[in-house]
Parts: structure tokens; sequence; C-alpha cells
């Protein structure tokens, strides 16, 4: 998924180029706040419950947790699209470019099926059952691709606006292939028809909601910090001294192709995560310390070992990297400055994971909300500085990264050792 996304930025990079994808980046984190909010954080809960309740064979109370979170989602996504076409015109003051407003309309038609796969693919999850993960992951993001940059090269002699309406109908057409791949997967046990639809038990609502909302919590914290950083970074940088157009390439070159390029080798690590979940769960619920330890070794030096030799790769190669990559060696200098802090970029999403598998979601909360903190705050600052500007970006990413990585290691071997 991650090389074909990376495949999505060589040719957009090419189609609509830097200012292009400075656009783009200011429409993905909307849609992926709008995304997370319709999902409710349940995702990563469901996770969490259904792998609980197959380690001690509770079949119903698997399923229940399913139907429960399907319907709570769907009635989300509902509520949401109802008032994104009542609410009032954003306020243009906060939008760096109007052409990407129209593009609000069109995101119900996307994030509604977000939301439901999200269910489907966790509960595949807490099952161990990581192929319906794997091949709706791949589908969605190469139908996305291919009817996106098809859209956007034809619509591009229109306008830039209609290239990113195509784009984003390429997102669209991937969440549904996306669903349709998780639906035609689904566990036998699920073919089944189901039980009549009964109330959740104020105890089920309870053990959901309190692993949900710790986890709805940091996504929105990354939603929101993610937008916020794509209005922000472009207005500051314009109070450093460039010009509005210079600003919104500048962010385009860090956004759309130097920070892909950062996690690129993550294409390793998310996998790694999403089997690590319901794993460390089923250790820790069983209060199996030895294994649960065994786990969260094979998990950080796993981590920390594809970090060096990424850091190592991109530093020496950033240039013939970024021009075989976007035909540009332009973003090469972000590359080589952002490339020592990899192993600590990837070491935040597992220790992340390692605490959501220990029942302990509201920490990773606290420590990425503490990070984001200290990264806005750098930002506002340093980037509005004239001899700063978008260097002021790479070093808050920098200390961010180090300090959500260590202050979350530490809380993990404290709470190993109360097992």
């Amino acid at each position: 998924m991650r090389i074909i996304g990376l495949a999505n930025r060589m040719a957009l990079s090419r189609i609509i180029g830097a200012e292009g994808l400075g656009l783009y980046q200011m429409i993905l984190p909307l849609y992926a706040l709008l995304a997370v909010i319709a999902g409710l954080g349940l995702s990563g809960a469901v996770t969490k419950m259904v792998a609980d309740r197959s380690v001690t064979g509770d079949i119903a109370g698997r399923r229940k947790v399913r139907q429960i979170s399907l319907c709570l989602v769907l009635a989300a996504a509902a509520v949401i699209t109802v008032l994104l076409f009542i609410a009032p015109e954003l306020p243009l003051k906060f939008i760096p470019d109007r052409r990407i407003i129209g593009i609000l309309r069109l995101m119900p038609a996307a994030f509604i099926f977000a939301a439901l796969s999200s269910i489907l693919r966790s509960y595949s999850q807490g099952l161990g059952k990581m192929a319906p993960t794997a091949l709706s992951q791949v589908a969605e993001q190469t139908v996305r691709v291919v009817v996106g940059l098809a859209a956007a090269y034809f619509l591009l002699p229109c306008g830039m606006e209609k290239a990113l309406a195509g784009l984003f109908g390429g997102i669209i057409a991937g969440e549904i292939a996306c669903l349709g791949v998780l639906y035609f997967m689904r566990p036998a046990e699920e073919r089944i028809a189901p039980p009549p639809c009964r109330l959740p038990t104020p105890s089920m609502l309870k053990e959901l909601f309190s692993l949900a909302l710790p986890i709805l919590l940091i996504r929105l914290g990354t939603s929101i910090t993610q937008t916020v950083e794509s209005l922000m970074i472009p207005a500051r940088l314009q109070i450093a001294g460039f010009t509005a157009a210079k600003a919104t390439t500048l962010f385009g070159e860090l956004a759309g192709m130097a920070l892909p390029l950062l996690f690129l080798p993550t294409v390793l690590i998310i996998p790694l995560n999403t089997t690590l979940v319901p794993a460390v769960a089923g250790a820790a619920t069983l209060r199996q310390r030895g294994r649960l330890e065994m786990l969260i070794k094979i998990s950080l030096w796993g981590t920390l070992v594809i970090g060096l030799l990424s850091a190592a790769l991109l530093y020496l190669a950033a240039s013939p990297l970024s021009a075989i990559l976007y035909g540009s060696t332009t973003p090469a200098g972000m590359v080589s400055k952002l490339a020592p802090v990899a192993p600590f970029a990837y070491l935040q999403f597992t220790t992340a994971a390692i605490l959501h598998g220990m029942g302990r979601p509201a920490v990773a909360v606290a420590t990425d909300l503490l990070g984001t903190a200290i990264s806005l705050t750098m930002i506002f600052y340093l980037t509005a500085l004239p001899g700063w500007g978008i260097d002021g970006v790479t070093c808050a990413y920098t200390v961010s990264f180090i300090f959500i990585s260590l202050l979350d290691f530490l809380l993990i071997r404290n709470f190993v050792k109360r097992v």
C-alpha cells in the first residue's frame, strides 16, 4: 500500500506539480478529520474487544461488538453528512485557497464507506486474520490511484480545481472498493444470519467507549494537527517573507514529497503494528508477562533497525532518490534534514500500538498531545522567522518525534512491571 502510495506521489508531482500537491495536502487532512469523527475511534476498541473475546471463546460476544459498532459509525456518518450540507461555509480567512471549498461537499461519499470499512477491518484483525486488511487496503489504494490519476490528468486542462475534484473522485472509488473486498472476505461465521439485534448492555457500551474515546482523541488530535499545520505553515511562511505561491510550493514539497519519502519504510512497520495490537492484548489479558516482554522487545528492536537503515539511506541518497521519484532534486534538502530522526519517527508508531494493546490508549493520547503541542508551538514561532522558514517545521517534527517515542518507551517499561 505504501509503495502504491509513493507511485501516486511520483505521478502527481509530474502532473500537478508541487503547488498542486500543496493544495492536495490541504484537502487530505480535512477529509481525514471527518473520517475520524465518523469512525468514533471504534476501530481500535473493536480490535481489542474482539481479541479478548476470541481468547475466551465468546463468539456471540464478538459478533455483538461488531453489530453495535457498525450501527454507531453509520449513525455518526449520517449526522456529519447532514451537518456538512446545512452548515454555513467555513470562514474563508482560515482557508488558504478557495479552490478546496467545493471538495467538502464530496467528502460524505467517501467517509461513510471508510467508517464502515474500519469496523470490518478491525473485526478481522481482532480475530488475528490479516489477509482481509492487506487485500482491502491494496484494493483501496490501487483503485484510488488509477481512478484519481486518470481523472486528474484529463481534467487538468479545465483547471486545478477540476483536477482536485478528480483526485477526490479516486478517493471515493477507493473507499467503495475497500468495503467491497472486506464484505466478500468476511469470516465464515458472519455469513450466517446474525441473531436479532438487541440493545447493548451498559457494561459493553462502557467497555467500548472507554477504549474508543482515548483512541478517538488521539486520532482527532492527529487529524486536527495536520489540518492546522496545512493552514498554518503556508501562512507563517508568508510572514517570513515568502510569496503565497512560493509558500504553497514549499508546503507541497514538504508534505507531498519529503514526508512521504521519510515514512515510506513504514511499509515494514505498519504490518508489524497491525498484528502487534491483538497479540499484546491477548498476552496482557492472560497475564503472560514473558510473552508480553518478548513481543515488545522484538517489535521495538525491529523498528529501531529499520529506522537506522532508513536514516542512513535517506541521508546519503536524498538527491538521487528525489530525482528518481519526483523528477526533481528540490526536496532533497528537506529529506536530508529529516533523515536522522527516522528511527524515532517510526518508534512512535510501535510504542503507541503497544500501549493500545496493553489497554492504555489514554497514555498514548497524553504523550501524543504533549508532542503535538510542542510541535505546533515551534512551527508557529520558528516558521515565521526569516532565518528559519521551512526549516522551522523540520526542527519541530524532530523534537516531537523524539519526545513522544522516548516518553512512550519509559511508560511501557513501567506498565510491563505491573502485569
